[in-house]
């Protein structure tokens, strides 16, 4: 089992939640484990044992990054999540995506884990640029092939005006995908923001299941007011708990709607610089 550390070298910073640890990964090869068969529980999403988006650098591009933080009390296998940067995330189940120019949809590789209390950091450039950026290795990188690709056209980057970040997860059979968390980082364009897909149907890789189509969508989440600044980041304040419809018949895992997340409540909008690896106490809680 390879460890991998925090971002911030293994040492957490002094305002990182004192429970948090590392993420860890199976040491890739031939023989690796598939992801779970679809009708495995899941391993996250809704309720406590949701991951979460925590903290999102849109520039420089060797130091973008996003941040994912796991509040719950259990060990989450991430080999059925997956990190999209395009709208069109949810018709991953009815084949190819065709993504914009440097969009990316990506899954964490068999084996990969967050531990409770965890945070873990995405690069989206190589890993090498990201330790020059911060100084410290980040737990995944695009470029370099330790996430596994769905789909990218050209080279995955995150646009500095504003992008959507979604992470969801899809078990590899069903036809539709679990939303797990979303931000609508800085200002967007409308190439580069959130679709609907209310009612939307792809029919998925299953032949033996009758096709199923995706619950509503409130679609009220909101872009930032402006966008973080290229060496500034956009973080989590609070959790999402009272601030979007939960326990509903949304697309998350247990009916969470997470296109209903007000964001200008559990997001700042006072963009610091970034701290890779590094949460507040407050999301542990």
């Amino acid at each position: 089992m390879l460890v991998v550390g925090c971002a911030q070298g293994g040492v957490p910073p002094a305002d990182q939640h004192p429970d948090a640890a590392p993420a860890s990964v199976d040491a890739p090869g031939e023989d690796a484990p598939e992801p779970p068969p679809p009708d495995a529980p899941p391993s996250g999403g809704g309720g406590a044992t949701t991951l979460m988006l925590t903290e999102i650098a849109l520039a420089p591009t060797g130091g973008e990054f996003i941040e994912i933080a796991n509040p719950s009390q259990q060990t989450v296998d991430l080999s059925t999540f997956y990190i999209a940067d395009n709208g069109k995330y949810f018709q991953l189940p009815g084949g190819t995506v065709g993504v914009d120019t440097n969009d990316f949809i990506v899954r964490f590789p068999a084996g990969a884990t967050i531990p409770p209390h965890g945070v873990i950091t995405v690069a989206t450039d190589s890993a090498a640029n990201f330790t020059t950026t911060y100084g410290a290795a980040p737990n995944f990188a695009i470029v370099g092939g330790t996430l596994t690709t769905l789909a990218l056209n050209g080279t995955a980057t995150l646009t500095n005006a504003g992008e959507i970040v979604v992470l969801f997860q899809w078990d590899g059979q069903s036809d539709t995908v679990h939303d797990i968390d979303m931000m609508i980082a800085g200002v967007p364009t409308a190439a580069n923001g959130l679709l609907d897909k209310s009612g939307l149907a792809f029919d998925g890789p299953d032949p033996d299941t009758a096709t199923t189509a995706y619950a509503a969508d409130a679609h009220t989440i909101a872009a930032q007011p402006t966008a973080p600044a290229s060496g500034k980041s956009t973080k989590r304040i609070a959790p999402e708990a009272g601030h979007e419809t939960q326990g509903g018949a949304g697309n998350g895992v247990v009916g969470d709607d997470e296109t209903s997340e007000n964001t200008a409540v559990t997001w700042d909008t006072a963009f610091t610089a970034p701290t890779p690896g590094s949460v507040p106490t407050v999301l542990f809680q």
